[in-house]
């Protein structure tokens, strides 16, 4: 895999074709949604909830609609059976040639392959799609196949196939393939489509797009076959257009595709109402079924495949689908590839290392980052974590021993020969700068401090500030004393986040263990949790319920806070002690764990007239440990991430990059000439 990493930064460096479209679709995106009421994405969960409850008994009640309307419908319980009855349906109708629309389902079946070895031609109407054909590649991108390509490659390839000059322009070549296709239309003898929605009560395939092609399939050929997976079934229409009224929002930024389609089984095809279309419906289960009985793979079941996680995943964004994926891609790609595909199929699922903003861009909420953890476990489980995965996963450990030997081992990180054969035996890139570490960590520093006039507080910290910045934890501690509050540092674990971002979540629970029975005793106290670190307040309260599932780790998550939330929560008792920002140029990096509606740390310098700078660019690529790999799935890519990222936020023009996530401050310090500062170093100035 790391060969193929490489492989495709090389490719699309400087240029991050899809990187650009993924920002052209986020924007108009964030447009579209908000024009929605509060509750409309809430109601849509409900609706795929309840859609996935009633499968079996909306497959009856669409079997018996369809065969009402002199439809047919198969259920096919994998790809070879599926092929099969597709296959003797063309043998029995005697189909020589198939204009095909696009469907993820046959190409998770391998549907064009087995149709050409039969005898029957295949023709994809979906531009994208049919110069992924024409290139016999797989697409790189569920909604925008050839996204990768640019103009002029794709005008060069038509010029070959079509034996005419193509110009590289949008209008030049979408008019070649039109005047090329047309009588393709015309000489097939069936279209296939796929299904964004089937509707169980009354037969009706919904179809979006953009093109028009499937329409104009439609219009000519007397067999419409739809290959589709059984959770495209929703029990009403009334669940159908919430689904539309969300898909085409959420996946290109439109208020509506261009084409929405209603194709009823006894739909007229031909001009002049003559002939009926004849509707087969081919349902493939695929592994669906036991997904849904699987209790951690079930939510993947509810995606609405708009592709929203494809745009806001930093490695795939860099790498695109046929490196990131299978035949499904991106985040949604890795459960589903388990799904229909088995465990053997998800080695690509290193590449995601739980940012979490696929669940954030997620209209359904599907909890991908914890869900693809649950996959990297399975496979662990079965064929063995990668090696430099192993070693990563004990970075508190060797965090511990490089505070406790810093005097020896800060010397040994700037000597090259040492940083080899680190990078040799354990597999931390020597490319990276790594973070010094202190004798005199955080635990020696802060045990307990101030009085109780606001309340009290017991602090949870993270490895990197811990060991190697306990400076910047001692001042946030010392705040939060001079405002009033009795202030706690208990034993503790680190948050564990790189034994769930690897898929060791044996180890996960027993650290979470550790660290919510700590806390636990707090919380019955009368104390708030504060975590100083976005990931530690990440783990608290969104990781440690799902791996515990105890009412104690819930409590200790209800109990949580953000640091600089509290201290927004009480900027009159804090507001005396911080510095005035009046002319100060900040531009404000926002980690991935840090992320809700309200954006605590830009509001606070704003509060303090910053002249304060955001863009919402998503991850930095650092991702903790993951960053300090080596391969190209490590440090390489983290680089590209941040490299791009790096430029947007010096193109500002700002004196200082400030941001709370020590991690996030690696990436920057080593890719950026800005100045790199905690918020707490900006705002809060110390005489001692």
């Amino acid at each position: 895999m790391a060969e193929r990493v490489e492989e495709a930064l090389t490719l699309f460096r400087d240029r991050w074709p899809i990187l650009k479209a993924s920002r052209r679709f986020i924007e108009r995106r964030s447009k579209t949604l908000a024009e929605l009421p509060e509750n409309a994405l809430r109601d849509l969960r409900k609706t795929r909830e309840k859609a996935l409850s009633k499968i079996e008994d909306s497959l009856s009640m669409l079997r018996e609609a369809v065969e009402q309307r002199g439809g047919e419908l198969y259920l096919a319980k994998n790809p070879e059976e599926a092929n099969k009855v597709i296959v003797e349906i063309c043998r029995r109708f005697h189909v020589r040639k198939i204009v095909k629309s696009k469907s993820m389902t046959s190409e998770e079946i391998g549907l064009n392959d087995a149709l050409e070895e039969n005898g029957v031609e295949v023709l994809e109407t979906d531009l994208g799609e049919r110069i992924i054909q024409l290139l016999d590649e797989k697409p790189v991108h569920i909604l925008a196949p050839a996204i990768h390509k640019t103009k002029e490659e794709i005008a060069a390839l038509f010029s070959e196939k079509l034996g005419e000059h193509v110009p590289p322009d949008a209008g030049g070549i979408v008019e070649a393939v039109r005047r090329d296709m047309r009588k393709r239309y015309m000489e097939a003898d069936m279209t296939i489509t796929g299904a964004n929605i089937i509707i169980a009560e009354n037969g009706v395939v919904v179809l979006l797009t953009n093109e028009g092609n499937d329409r104009l399939a439609l219009a000519y050929t007397p067999i419409h076959l739809v290959v589709a997976g059984v959770e495209k079934i929703v029990p009403t229409v009334e669940d159908a257009l919430k689904i539309v009224r969300i898909l085409a929002r959420s996946a290109t930024g439109q208020r509506l595709s261009s084409y929405v389609s209603f194709i009823s089984p006894e739909n007229i095809s031909h001009e002049g109402g003559v002939n009926t279309r004849k509707t087969i419906l081919v349902l493939v289960d695929n592994g669906r079924m036991n997904a849904l009985r699987d209790g951690e793979l079930r939510e993947a079941l509810l995606c609405i495949r708009c592709s929203a996680c494809f745009h806001v995943c930093p490695t795939y964004n860099m790498v695109g689908g046929h490196v990131f994926g299978n035949t499904y891609t991106g985040p949604m790609g890795i459960p589903w590839t388990l799904i229909t595909g088995g465990l053997d199929a998800v080695e690509f699922a290193q590449l995601c290392y739980t940012c979490g903003l696929c669940l954030e861009a997620c209209p359904v909420d599907i909890d991908l980052p914890y869900i693809n953890s649950i996959v990297k476990h399975r496979y662990g489980e079965r064929y063995g974590h990668p090696v430099i995965n192993r070693w990563m996963a004990r970075y508190e450990s060797m965090a511990r021993v490089g505070s406790s030997l810093s005097p020896i081992v800060n010397p040994l990180l700037s000597w090259k020969p040492f940083r080899r054969l680190l990078e040799y035996l354990v597999g931390v890139d020597s490319r990276r700068p790594l973070p010094r570490f202190t004798w005199r960590h955080m635990g020696k520093r802060v045990k307990e401090m101030g009085e109780e006039r606001l309340g009290r507080l017991a602090l949870f910290t993270d490895s990197l500030i811990y060991y190697s910045y306990p400076e910047l934890g001692e001042s946030m501690a010392k705040l939060l004393a001079d405002m009033g509050y009795h202030v706690v540092l208990p034993p503790q674990r680190s948050s564990g986040m790189p034994l769930i971002q690897y898929g060791f979540l044996e180890e996960a629970r027993k650290v979470a263990e550790q660290n919510i029975s700590i806390f636990a005793e707090f919380v019955e106290d009368g104390y708030l949790v504060v975590a100083l670190e976005p990931t530690a307040a990440y783990c608290l309260k969104e990781i440690y319920p799902k791996l515990l599932r105890s009412s104690e780790a819930v409590k200790v998550a209800e109990n949580s806070l953000h640091y600089f939330q509290l201290i927004l929560m009480n900027w009159e008792q804090a507001r005396p002690h911080l510095r005035s920002l009046r002319g100060l140029k900040i531009h404000y990096h926002q980690p991935c764990h840090s992320r809700g509606s309200r954006i605590y740390v830009k509001e606070l310098l704003e509060r303090l007239d910053a002249e304060v700078s955001y863009m919402d660019l998503g991850c930095c690529g650092m991702a903790g440990t993951w960053g300090m790999k080596k391969d190209g799935h490590g440090y390489d890519l983290s680089i590209e991430i941040g490299r791009w990222m790096t430029q947007q936020y010096q193109a500002t023009g700002a004196e200082i990059l400030a941001t709370e996530s020590t991690v996030c401050s690696l990436q920057f310090q080593h890719l950026s000439s800005m100045k790199i500062l905690h918020p707490i170093q900006i705002i809060y100035p110390r005489s001692d």
